[in-house]
């Protein structure tokens, strides 16, 4: 069994403006409690735009879409603006099921700045 941790399923940088928070890998109950607390610690105080990557995410369940959830209330609540990167089929295929899709901007590359207002 692979040790599933939060430092191993996620990476946070800026590109210009812009705070990524890359994840990988199956985000699940035991990997969305993990992170939880990481993400929350990560977050710059007033985050402008955030970018969550979720292209490296095999899979993902109704724990690691509370998770996204949990995440924008805390960005928007701070002024800021949360935008996912290329979920993969399975990831898009929950938003649109729960039904979330509308609720969660979805972009397929990271822009500059000014285009993301």
């Amino acid at each position: 069994m692979t040790e599933r941790t939060a430092d191993r399923a996620l990476l946070t940088y800026a590109v210009g403006d812009q705070f990524v928070i890359a994840l990988r890998g199956e985000l699940d109950l035991a990997l969305a409690l993990a992170l939880q607390p990481t993400l929350g610690e990560a977050l710059p105080p007033r985050p402008g735009t955030v970018i969550v990557n979720l292209c490296q995410v095999t899979f993902m369940d109704c724990s690691g879409l509370a998770l996204l959830c949990r995440l924008r209330e805390r960005v928007t609540g701070r002024g800021g603006r949360l935008l996912l990167l290329r979920p993969r089929p399975v990831v898009r295929r929950l938003l649109r099921l729960a039904p979330l899709d509308e609720r969660f901007v979805v972009i397929e590359r990271l822009l500059p700045a000014r285009a993301l207002n």
